[in-house]
């Protein structure tokens, strides 16, 4: 927010500065699961790429499934169709 001395004007980057819980816990399997497989993102390929992603939804559904009490029978398993 931008007081300049008459109103307040919201800013259009309060977005941006706001925290987001879910997406913190999400990036934190994510990089926790490249530094385990030695995946450097920057230089992997589309297979290591959808093998990371697939594993870090895999996790951060788990994850979240237990914190709020939802079934984990719901979570599709990792690599199915």
């Amino acid at each position: 927010m931008i007081n300049n001395g008459k109103r307040v004007i919201p800013s259009d980057a309060e977005w941006y500065c706001r925290e987001d819980v879910e997406a913190e816990r999400f990036y934190h399997f994510f990089f926790k699961l490249c530094r385990k497989y030695d995946v450097s993102w920057a230089s992997a390929s589309e297979k290591e790429k959808a093998f990371i992603e697939e594993l870090t939804r895999v996790a951060y559904e788990r994850d979240r499934a237990i914190r709020f009490g939802e079934p984990l029978s719901e979570i599709r398993p990792a690599f199915a169709s």
